[in-house]
């Protein structure tokens, strides 16, 4: 099934330009969880820099924008592209469009952050933790001891933490490399680089993840050798 849908993209493609709507609602379904994962791990990205609170945008609403801004351009589809990369490059925009609007409103709340709060109006009003993301929002349960859910859990935050300090076009090279499945040539279109400069930030995000991660592992190591007293 997956080999004979990688065959026909290019078929479907071409359809969805056609304004096959039957055929893009199809290819949208397949699409509709990774593109939820991806959204989610973008906004946690920007409630990690400040450029958000959490859970003031919801992966859904980046989700249900992108399905509608695809459903309205399908004929423009370029013809370099994936479908599934094509939705990454428009779940980027909708992301952006949001987080500076958000950033424009953070500034003018600021601005008024010394007037008193109307009555009846909570001081935590714009601040909800209880609607922040977690790994169970976009990964499957498995089932696990207790245990392995702790060193679960705290292996993907330390991994995403690391991933989240990297400079900014390396992790997206990084993520839409890696993680999503782009190649090369797409990501370079997608973020207007080229080529070899998107390689390049790739294997430079990798190399910095693996040193990382290795300095960890070796520091582990030694600290098990030690000798006891």
């Amino acid at each position: 099934m997956d080999t004979q849908m990688r065959i026909s993209e290019p078929e479907t493609l071409a359809a969805m330009r056609a304004g096959d709507r039957a055929a893009f609602m199809a290819a949208l379904e397949r699409q509709l969880d990774p593109l939820y994962r991806y959204a989610a791990r973008e906004l946690r990205y920007h409630e990690a820099r400040g450029d958000i609170r959490p859970g003031e945008l919801l992966p859904e609403e980046i989700v249900d924008e992108v399905a509608l801004r695809a459903l309205r351009r399908a004929p423009r589809i370029p013809r370099q592209a994936t479908f599934r990369g094509w939705l990454r490059l428009l779940a980027l925009r909708a992301i952006d469009d949001h987080v500076r609007r958000l950033r424009r409103q953070h500034q003018a709340e600021a601005v008024s952050l010394e007037e008193p709060l109307r009555t009846g109006q909570r001081g935590d009003e714009y601040y909800q933790p209880d609607l922040a993301l977690t790994w169970a929002d976009v990964l499957p349960a498995p089932t696990l001891s207790p245990e392995q859910a702790v060193v679960l859990r705290e292996t993907w935050q330390e991994l995403e933490q690391a991933l989240n300090a990297l400079p900014a076009e390396q992790r997206q090279a990084f993520v839409l490399h890696a993680i999503e499945g782009l190649g090369y040539a797409e990501i370079a279109a997608i973020t207007h680089q080229t080529r070899g400069e998107v390689r390049a930030a790739y294997h430079a995000a990798r190399e910095a993840l693996r040193q990382r991660f290795a300095d960890q592992f070796l520091t582990a190591e030694d600290a098990s050798a030690q000798p006891a007293l």
